[in-house]
């Protein structure tokens, strides 16, 4: 007889939660996102896209010093 009371409450309780969390994520929303937000995030993309071969080549770079450095110390290891 309780059981239908308790999940009454529970729900409600759940329907409470999420209108809560529904306002909260608006007003987080309106405060951080501001047009000079956006417009920092539209120049890092930009940047982002614009530099893109930079960035591959800078791992390519990466990759291969680590590739020889890596053949370079087994090469050191078999001279004893």
């Amino acid at each position: 007889m309780s059981a239908p009371v308790v999940q009454g409450l529970s729900s409600l309780g759940s329907q409470a939660g999420q209108y809560a969390r529904r306002q909260a994520n608006t007003w987080r929303d309106r405060l951080l996102t501001t047009d000079k937000s956006r417009r920092r995030a539209q120049i890092v993309q930009t940047s982002f896209a614009v530099h893109r071969p930079v960035w591959v080549t800078a791992g390519g770079a990466a990759y291969t010093t680590a590739a020889a450095a890596l053949l370079t110390l087994r090469y050191m290891k078999r001279l004893r």
